[in-house]
């Protein structure tokens, strides 16, 4: 076993912006085996900006046109009211040699198409294994499409813009290969039939009412124009969507793309929203809401969607960040000789000074990989504050960027890339490091909002079968409340410290005895507290909390479980599934399937059955499998995005994320391991991690919550009594 560590990062990234019924698992996994995190943003540096764009809902350039009389479904967005919608009749699967294609379902208007399919059960050897070797269906001419009675074609990607004709009923999905895999590898030319019929009368269609937007409100300390605006506020039954823009010609004369005249420029750190009494307010965004064009170029919109369980009115805090330029830019030029045939993973040593802005900058080393080359640098305090960029000279670079750990690291990486190019640099280069120094000025702009009081300001019925409703999150994510008599134990966490992985720390449930283990990922505590396995950047380590003894395995994975005896635990690479004893020795492979993604889930009481699901074309079924006998079992189908559940310590009951029809995000539900005395514990309107964790005694859930700030908040909750 030899995997890639970018696994331990695959929780974080797996969670958001990807169509749940988009099943991109085996890419992502092949992908994982070969490039790490950080190269990744090294080598794409616009994935960095993208990522923080996504993250505080600033879009541009995106147009809709906004009736006056809409409906909203959820999961396909706004349409106009009396709009004729089919759907697909039932979903459709094919399976070729192991490899599975589903349709999922399909929603169908007179001006737009969604298709929902996925692929699973492709094995990992039908993908690449290098970087140079590129697979199959990577141009848009093996993109899917429905093909027409009549020929014609309609390319199948999400919220087509071309529709079907409302005389057909009938079409055929068609995929003429599966993305990134080798010629020969997977069958090729999937056909699945189509049927549409009209939307049943219980698809789920909420009225949309436009409240009037607010004028611009000046800024109360200057007098000047407010730059952040509510355009536009879209009633859609339990919830609104407040859709704004910030005005950068607001703040000063612009002179191109956004920077101002005196040459500095913004960006944007967070977005909040405050009701009356002080308590923020989590978006619960869609991503089937569109969002309307800017209605000037120096403006960037923006959206909030807040369930109606607020006290108004609601602030809006928009906190950017101006940076001005100061002074001239200063340079620093440096030479080396790379060779005429640089390879991926060639180091030079070069422990060059120099003297940029006061600070004293240090070249510590130069690395190269299939995309360029990384500047490895060391600076003063604050230095990294400034821009500093690195510049070949003669060869023009298609990306650059950089990184490292904290705002401002004193050690951090600037790159630039080339992407295979042919010349690469090679020889001897001449580097110029580009160093201008930067003011930068923190400044918090709001506007109030409040529902028209003329109008009846209609709050959703909470679910009274429903533990942690989002109203009742709203209450318990500011407090931190004293734990019930009886419930003790440890718990533990990770927390990002600047590094590629995190720091691992252990503690009382109540934080008191704070302990950091070291650090990795994928933190595993064993049932009586006293050890706990975790993936490092070289392969599996487990510690004695009692002694401090750490213990590195010498193997790789992830998602490791303990069974009941704490004698033995399971974990996995994706494709395959372990068993190892707690000190390392006699690790075994579980012998089922390889080939399919795999997710440990848990063991059951007997210490001899574990759980585990695999990946299919309806979600992750669940599945046991005796240890002794070999003996396979199915359970039921849950849809997340990686499989994972938790058994109770009795073995009677499982937690898991799933979603259903509709829902933008997934809830947390328990049920019996059979799927029967099935409850939903968390609603889809609190965003969770698709992890929650049983507590000792089995009666108590830790589940992992997120306020809009993607701060976390382990919410505690007893599934059964709803405490």
């Amino acid at each position: 076993m030899n995997e890639n560590r970018l696994k331990v990062a695959l929780e974080s990234i797996a969670r958001r912006g990807v169509p749940e019924d988009v099943n991109l698992m085996p890419y992502i996994a092949a992908r994982l085996e070969r490039k790490t995190l950080m190269t990744t943003l090294r080598a794409r540096p616009l994935l960095m900006t993208v990522i923080i764009v996504l993250a505080i809902l600033v879009m541009t350039g995106v147009a809709y046109a906004i009736g006056k009389s809409l409906e909203y479904i959820p999961g396909f967005g706004l349409i106009e009211q009396g709009t004729p919608i089919r759907v697909l009749k039932e979903p459709v699967s094919l399976t070729k040699d192991g490899v599975t294609v589903t349709v999922h379902r399909a929603m169908l208007t007179p001006d737009r198409t969604d298709i929902a399919y996925s692929v699973s059960g492709v094995p990992h050897s039908a993908y690449p294994e290098g970087e140079t070797v590129m697979g199959n269906c990577i141009d848009e001419s093996s993109e899917p499409y429905l093909r027409l009675p009549d020929g014609s074609r309609i390319y199948a990607g999400r919220f087509l813009t071309t529709p079907v004709p409302a005389d057909v009923n009938e079409a055929v999905f068609v995929m003429p290969c599966i993305f990134n895999t080798l010629p020969g590898a997977v069958p090729e030319n999937w056909e699945l039939p189509l049927q549409f019929i009209p939307a049943p009368p219980e698809l789920t269609v909420i009225p949309v009412t436009i409240l009037p937007s607010l004028p611009p409100e000046p800024i109360s300390t200057t007098g000047a124009e407010n730059p952040l605006t509510i355009t536009k506020v879209l009633d859609i039954g339990d919830s609104f969507v407040l859709m704004g823009e910030f005005r950068y010609d607001a703040l000063g004369t612009i002179s191109h793309d956004n920077v101002f005249a005196d040459g500095s420029w913004l960006w944007v750190k967070s977005v909040k929203v405050i009701d009356s009494i002080g308590s923020e307010i989590p978006s619960i965004l869609s991503n089937d809401i569109v969002w309307p064009t800017p209605s000037q170029p120096n403006a960037e919109v923006w959206g909030y969607q807040v369930d109606k369980n607020f006290v108004p009115s609601l602030t809006i805090y928009y906190e950017v960040e101006r940076i001005i330029p100061i002074g001239a830019e200063e340079q620093a030029e440096v030479t080396f000789d790379v060779g005429t045939n640089p390879q991926d993973g060639d180091v030079w040593t070069m422990n060059r000074d120099f003297n940029l802005g006061g600070y004293n900058i240090r070249l510590v080393s130069v690395t190269s990989d299939y995309y360029g080359y990384n500047f490895n640098f060391k600076a003063d305090p604050g230095a990294s504050a400034n821009a500093i960029n690195v510049e070949i000279v003669g060869y023009l670079p298609y990306c650059g960027g950089g990184g490292g750990g904290g705002e401002y690291p004193e050690e951090f990486t600037r790159s630039v890339c080339y992407g295979g190019a042919v010349p690469f640099p090679n020889g001897k280069l001449t580097v110029l490091i580009r160093f201008q120094a930067l003011k930068r000025e923190n400044q918090t702009y709001q506007l109030a909002w409040s529902p028209n009081t003329a109008q009846p300001f209609v709050t959703p019925t909470p679910r009274p079968d429903v533990c942690l409703t989002l109203e009742r999150w709203n209450q318990l994510a500011g407090r931190n409340d004293a734990l019930p008599a009886g419930v003790s134990g440890k718990i533990v966490t990770t927390v990002n410290e600047g590094g590629m992985l995190p720091a691992t720390y252990v503690s009382n449930l109540d934080g008191t005895n704070l302990q950091k283990i070291g650090i990795g990922a994928w933190p595993s505590l064993s049932n009586d507290g006293t050890q706990l396995a975790y993936s490092a950047q070289d392969g599996l380590h487990v510690v004695n909390l009692t002694s401090g003894q750490n213990s590195a395995l010498g193997m790789d994975g992830y998602r490791m479980i303990w069974s009941p005896d704490d004698t033995r635990w399971m974990f996995t690479n994706t494709f395959n599934m372990y068993i190892v004893n707690a000190d390392g020795s006699g690790l075994q492979t579980i012998n089922i399937p390889s080939g399919q993604v795999l997710a440990p889930v848990g063991w059951l009481s007997d210490n001899q059955t574990i759980v585990y699901s695999t990946l299919s074309g309806d979600g992750f079924n669940l599945k046991t499998y005796n240890l002794q006998s070999g003996e396979t079992k199915d359970l039921f189908t849950i849809h997340n995005k990686a499989g994972y559940g938790a058994i109770s310590p009795d073995g009677q009951w499982i937690v898991f994320a799933d979603r259903q029809f509709g829902e933008t995000n997934w809830g947390i539900y328990i049920s019996r391991l059979d799927g029967s005395e099935r409850k939903l514990v968390v609603e889809p309107e609190v965003t969770t991690a698709f992890m929650s964790v049983w507590g000792p005694n089995g009666q108590w859930l830790v589940v992992n919550t997120r306020d809009a700030n993607d701060k976390n908040i382990p919410i505690l909750v007893n599934p059964f009594t709803c405490e």
